[in-house]
């Protein structure tokens, strides 16, 4: 008899929930959410009850620039409040002067700050074309270059680090300093050696989205004694070190609170779970996805391995934005947040009177960077997604594709073509999947690999 009471009741509670939960919405899975646990929590208290809450000392900043800088294979770090204050230290530390014309090569497929930060600084954007997986084209680099110019900033897109050993070579030979946005690309490897350890300086993001996250913040890494003093310099208002507020210069307040410094440090310890964790939800959409309807997931060059910020969706060769755009507004519909890939900076209001560089001439509605804009969208990459939800998301991407994308596959479908791409011979076939002789199959797009 107490048997059945107990299951009678459970069946009860059951039912309950069901009809209690009818109607309600499933949670929106956003594009990504910050991870947080209770070692954040433990250090916050810690720094809190330290009374170093400012940006100007804690045990917890020291540490955070320290170890993130040996992440990056550099000896030095200096926190900031943001990632683009980060790119602006930069651009005064390495010789960039306001307001006399002195022009920064920019690639034009990047989020806004990274020419904001330019314009803020005093410096003039010069926009350069993108490769086929938008990054930052040496080529355009090379044609981009007068003798204003005075830093080439590299966005290492969507956690893709770019092609380094040609634009280091440039750089040096017209006696360029390089500054590496990598705000996206924590972790990253090109050819073997980390994001941030290839440029004169290099700058992070720890936005909340980020693959580690203080909310807010940033930081500048680098391995020049020199560069590390004038920015700590530049940060710190100009102080002289020699003489209490005496400023012998402008300076900034760009410090970053010891507070968020002490959720980096636990970010940080925690690096590998946060890394792996996006790493996984990027593989199971690519092993459903890949290929499908001509999809690529995180599509990447064979030098790189990405950091795994963002899933990104790569649609086939030829598909407009609209097509996008009716895509993300369908899954919008059933919960999954989506956003598109970065509008192309020079085309928005403040921009469209800089200079613009394609490497081979073409009219700038056939260039690379408008091609890769409107050809991507992101969905949700997030640690604490569950299988099931990755599951959802994968199977909402499938409908949603097999709804749209017939037609455009119907007027594009792309030919074979073989080509040599930045001094390395890769056979560029078409939304196939090429095995490798006595291998595992490997995915390809367009002659790229995909994560």
């Amino acid at each position: 008899f107490l048997v059945c009471c107990v299951a009678a009741g459970a069946a009860a509670v059951a039912i309950w929930s069901v009809w209690r939960g009818r109607g309600r919405k499933p949670r929106k899975l956003l594009v990504s959410e910050p991870s947080l646990t209770a070692l954040e929590e433990k250090y916050l208290r810690h720094a809190y009850k330290s009374t170093f809450i400012s940006g100007g000392a804690g045990s917890y900043k020291a540490r955070l620039e320290k170890e993130f800088a040996a992440m990056c294979g550099c000896e030095y770090g200096i926190a900031t409040a943001n990632g683009t204050v980060a790119i602006n230290l930069a651009l005064h530390a390495t010789g960039m002067e306001r307001g006399v014309g002195d022009e920064i090569i920019v690639p034009s497929m990047t989020y806004v700050a990274t020419a904001a930060a330019v314009v803020d600084a005093g410096g003039v954007p010069v926009f350069a074309d993108c490769d086929e997986l938008g990054l930052i084209c040496p080529r355009a680099v090379e044609k981009a270059i007068t003798a204003r110019t005075k830093g080439i900033i590299v966005v290492h897109l969507y956690g893709h680090i770019a092609d380094m050993d040609p634009l280091l070579a440039i750089a040096k030979k017209h006696g360029i300093p390089v500054i590496e946005d990598a705000a996206e690309a924590h972790g990253a490897l090109y050819k073997g050696k980390p994001a941030g350890s290839f440029g004169d300086v290099a700058t992070f993001s720890f936005y909340a989205n980020k693959v580690m996250s203080t909310g807010e913040g940033g930081i500048v890494v680098t391995k020049s004694k020199e560069l590390h003093k004038r920015m700590v310099y530049l940060r710190g208002h100009a102080m002289s070190p020699d003489r209490r507020f005496w400023h012998t210069e402008v300076g900034f307040n760009y410090r970053l609170s010891n507070l968020l410094c002490a959720v980096g440090v636990a970010q940080l310890e925690r690096f590998a779970e946060l890394f792996h964790g996006r790493q996984r939800v990027i593989k199971a959409y690519a092993a459903a996805l890949e290929g499908f309807k001509g999809v690529g997931i995180n599509i990447r060059h064979g030098w790189c391995q990405p950091s795994p910020w963002l899933a990104c969706v790569w649609l086939p060769e030829g598909c407009g934005a609209a097509l996008r755009d009716d895509i993300c507004a369908d899954l919008e519909d059933l919960g999954i947040e989506t956003r598109p890939f970065f509008y192309p900076v020079h085309t928005m209001p403040p921009y469209i009177n800089y200079k613009f560089h394609s490497a081979d001439g073409v009219p700038v509605s056939e260039t690379n960077t408008v091609k890769v804009a409107q050809r991507g969208f992101n969905i949700p990459t997030s640690v604490g997604l569950s299988r099931a939800e990755v599951a959802f998301v994968s199977r909402s991407v499938r409908q949603v594709l097999a709804k749209h994308i017939a037609e455009c596959l119907r007027q594009c479908s792309p030919t074979t073509l073989s080509e040599e791409r930045m001094g390395e011979k890769m056979a560029c076939v078409n939304w196939q999947c090429m095995p490798p002789p006595k291998q595992k199959a490997t995915c390809k797009v367009n002659g790229y690999l995909t994560s």
